[in-house]
């Protein structure tokens, strides 16, 4: 009989903040990989770039992509609780003459 179960490995927070710190690391090369990019003139190389870089912070963020129209269960209430936490934006005030 084989038993299947989940092996739990120790990590050290002294660990998990190394490797954080070597991805954020990774990102920054990229966007200094961008601006050099642009102040020589590779916009379209610039932009496969930071098309990579966000694919990159997707999946560090745990992001997953949905095709357009196509709702995530439980979408709509975050979307209204965002729309409730963001304050109303004051009336412009009307300068005096």
């Amino acid at each position: 009989m084989i038993l299947d179960f989940e092996v739990i490995h120790m990590v050290s927070l002294n660990d998990l903040i190394e490797e954080l710190d070597c991805t954020l690391e990774d990102f920054l090369d990229q966007v200094t990989l961008v601006i050099d990019l642009l102040e020589e003139g590779g916009q379209e190389e610039a932009v496969e770039v930071l098309k990579g870089l966000e694919e990159d912070l997707f999946d560090f963020l745990g992001y997953e992509e949905t095709e357009e129209g196509a709702e995530v269960e439980g979408e709509e209430v975050e979307e209204e609780e965002e729309a409730e936490e963001k304050p109303a934006k004051a009336a412009p005030k009307k300068a005096k003459k």
